[in-house]
């Protein structure tokens, strides 16, 4: 099962939450519509700024605590190497998702015709 390390932000960019899950999609599902207590802050920090995949637990852990042991000046850095824009990137996993679960329905198929 795969892990997650994401940092959200909010819109004037002055509130950066670090965070994991080992469901990414559905966790921003959550916290987009706000479904669960925890995801209703007064900040609206509700945009994915960034993430990254991991195989194991204990190594998203330790991630996590290195980002959360950064300046928010740091954070910044690292949300712009790979997000210069602050683009959502919710937009982005959820295209992913679609892609891959398309894949996998169309596998399931051709697999089935096989079999016939």
């Amino acid at each position: 099962m795969s892990e997650y390390l994401y940092i959200l932000f909010d819109e004037p960019k002055k509130n950066l939450i670090i965070g994991t899950t080992s469901n990414l999609l559905m966790h921003m599902h959550e916290i987009k519509n706000k479904t669960n207590d925890i995801y209703k802050n007064e900040y609206e920090t509700n945009k994915l700024a960034y993430y990254e995949k991991f195989d194991e637990l204990s190594q998203v852990i330790i991630r996590e605590n290195e980002l959360k042991n950064l300046s928010k000046e740091n954070l910044i850095s690292l949300i712009k190497e790979d997000n210069p824009q602050w683009n959502d990137l919710h937009d982005t996993i959820l295209k992913i998702w679609n892609t891959s679960a398309k894949l996998h329905d169309k596998k399931q198929i051709t697999q089935k015709g096989d079999n016939i």
